[in-house]
């Protein structure tokens, strides 16, 4: 990291290159696993490339979160396993086979950010244990309808529009959830409990969140308010119109807020020493003071929607007439 180069900047940086060689060597090891027999060379040179990776990882310590550390470290961890399984299954298999070809899937670029192939199953691995919530409209939904048996989990939620998301956690229930990936989601209140992983949204409109977490991350979002406990900066791109506040002390479930640093948030699509215009805090005055945290259904959830996303509009209004 050169020495005028921010250290967030940095970590960023590193962090999404990271991602997008980690995608492109789980990408060639499927593409090994699909024949039986294993070039040596092919083999060496996926082994030479993670231990370049490896290197990268080491020199860049002390200027990453410890989130992120953690995360690229277990991924490294997911690939020498697979590739000590391959290692192993050549050796075990026949000499002679025929082989289903494998196109290659070549990283493109967007933004000018490096983006992975799609997620394959060396890469998914930490992810495959995640309990979804997809594809509701016009509902109230809890913890029990993610039919999740598990005390621990990954948790997604996608294509859900017109909802109240309850996860808060009751005092019987013992379940945690470890981290959280928010897709599609618009005019809704979502309201989740503190975890002690990472949230990472995208494509989200009009809504309201509430969320406890070690990592925040947003992406391409808009009209968003964000009631927010998070031990790291919290980290926007690509979005518009985001509005910050403190984690409700009132939705707190057995614990206490710690100094969250929601109010030091970094704008990825705004590297500059002025202020943002993409995101600011939401005055005391006009913090929600009543959530839904019991189950509403029919009119009355529709009401409870209209109340609470349109005077988020109309205070929104105003602050741009100002």
């Amino acid at each position: 990291m050169s020495g005028s180069e921010p250290k967030w900047t940095f970590a960023q940086k590193f962090y999404v290159d990271f991602n997008a060689t980690v995608s492109e060597l789980a990408s060639r090891l499927d593409a090994l696993k699909s024949g039986l027999d294993v070039p040596p060379v092919a083999m060496q040179a996926v082994t030479s490339d993670l231990s370049r990776l490896t290197k990268s990882l080491s020199d860049a310590t002390g200027s990453l979160p410890s989130y992120d550390q953690r995360q690229c470290e277990r991924q490294l961890k997911t690939l020498e396993k697979s590739i000590e399984e391959l290692r192993g299954a050549s050796a075990c298999a026949p000499r002679f086979s025929f082989k289903r070809k494998v196109t290659k899937t070549k990283p493109s670029t967007e933004h000018g950010l490096v983006v992975g192939p799609p997620l394959t199953q060396s890469q998914s691995t930490l992810i495959e244990s995640a309990k979804t919530l997809a594809t509701f409209s016009h509902r109230y939904l809890t913890i029990l309808d993610i039919h999740s048996p598990n005390s621990s989990a990954e948790v997604s939620i996608s294509d859900v529009d017109n909802c109240i998301v309850n996860l808060l956690a009751s005092d019987n229930d013992h379940r945690k959830m470890t981290a959280l990936h928010v897709q599609r989601v618009s005019r809704s209140v979502i309201l989740l409990p503190q975890i002690a992983g990472s949230i990472i949204l995208y494509d989200l409109s009009e809504c309201v969140i509430v969320i406890g977490c070690h990592q925040f991350r947003m992406h391409n979002s808009t009209a968003v308010d964000v009631y927010l406990e998070s031990v790291s900066d919290p980290i926007i791109e690509h979005c518009s119109g985001i509005r910050f506040a403190i984690y409700p002390s009132s939705l707190v479930r057995g614990g206490s807020l710690q100094n969250s640093q929601h109010f030091d948030v970094k704008d990825f699509s705004h590297i500059l020493s002025t202020p943002s215009p993409n995101w600011s805090l939401l005055l005391k005055e006009r913090w929600e003071k009543s959530w839904p945290i019991f189950p509403l259904q029919d009119q009355v959830l529709r009401e409870e929607l209209k109340r609470m996303l349109s005077a988020r509009s109309r205070q929104l209004e105003n602050e741009l007439r100002l």
